[in-house]
């Protein structure tokens, strides 16, 4: 299937680690919760959250130094509802009137919401081709106090090359296992239902040596180690598959699906950090190479 990645999250590297100078945050409308700013969302931490201080729905602004190639967002860990989710706008310069991103087909939008209440990774992937971002802002959407994220990522979907075979598990729904619990007289105790990350292997197949090499794709260009580049694919994917956690797509969708099917399938997403270590590509022939990585997936 022709899927993509996200492994290049632009807010936590802005913010955080400062990639090409610093990023600034603020609340254009309300306020987050005491000890629950938006920056926790980007922090690449599941164990921290972004939630409003009260009804009021928050508009958070975030500043660039300087424009950003983005096409597209993913949010991971949330417990938000259907009828709950984010409005995001952006604008390649500082003073003009915020716009919508072209989704699927000729889709204009701007709010995003999960497609049920299964708590699973949602996002997009803009269809604008590779945007100068300057300013996003980002809206909550139905909130509660009791609403929050603890993950969520933008930059570039790597699409370039990306072809996802099997053995990738399509994330259909999330596993649960039991396990059965017994107090000190051996009796049993209530079951322990507890989620079940699955252990993925992606498999990208019949790259050319050229390919591996391949720097046109613009989400190659960017700062690595202080240098700015058009990195090589395999540097690229290197690195940051290597060291952070990433985004997976299964599904691009197909010609001829409608764009509501398109939507649904750039939903079905995995949230994933490699396994152990990242493998070099190995050649499947005399000119072609698969490269396989070994993940952790969570859908939930």
């Amino acid at each position: 299937m022709s899927g993509a990645m996200l492994v290049e999250n632009e807010l936590h590297h802005g913010y955080w680690r400062k990639k090409g100078g610093a990023t600034t945050i603020t609340y254009e409308t309300g306020a987050a919760a005491a000890g629950h700013g938006f920056e926790n969302c980007i922090d690449e931490n599941a164990g921290t959250t972004f939630k409003i201080a009260n009804s009021t729905q928050v508009r958070v602004k975030i500043l660039f130094l300087n424009a950003l190639s983005m096409n597209g967002f993913a949010i991971y860990g949330h417990n938000l509802t259907k009828d709950q989710g984010v409005a995001i706008k952006y604008s390649n310069n500082t003073d003009s009137t915020t716009g919508n991103f072209e989704d699927a087909g000729d889709v204009y939008t701007h709010e995003y919401k999960p497609a049920d209440n299964l708590y699973k990774p949602f996002g997009a992937m803009w269809t604008d081709n590779n945007l100068a971002v300057r300013y996003l802002t980002i809206e909550t959407i139905g909130w509660t106090t009791e609403s929050y994220i603890s993950i969520m990522s933008a930059g570039q979907w790597v699409t370039s090359h990306i072809d996802v075979t099997a053995p990738f598990t399509p994330p259909s729904f999330a596993p649960y296992e039991n396990s059965i619990k017994r107090n000190n007289k051996g009796n049993p105790l209530l079951n322990d239902v507890r989620k079940v990350p699955q252990k993925l292997n992606i498999k990208l197949n019949n790259f050319s040596e050229d390919d591996l090499e391949d720097t046109t794709d613009t989400a190659f260009n960017t700062r690595i180690n202080g240098e700015q580049k058009s990195w090589p694919m395999i540097e690229y994917l290197g690195c940051f598959v290597s060291r952070y956690p990433f985004f997976v797509m299964y599904t691009q969708g197909v010609t001829g699906e409608t764009n509501a099917q398109i939507k649904a399938d750039r939903n079905r997403l995995y949230y994933c950090t490699i396994d152990k270590s990242l493998k070099q590509p190995s050649y499947s022939s005399p000119t072609l190479l698969n490269w396989s990585i070994s993940a952790i997936g969570y859908i939930e």
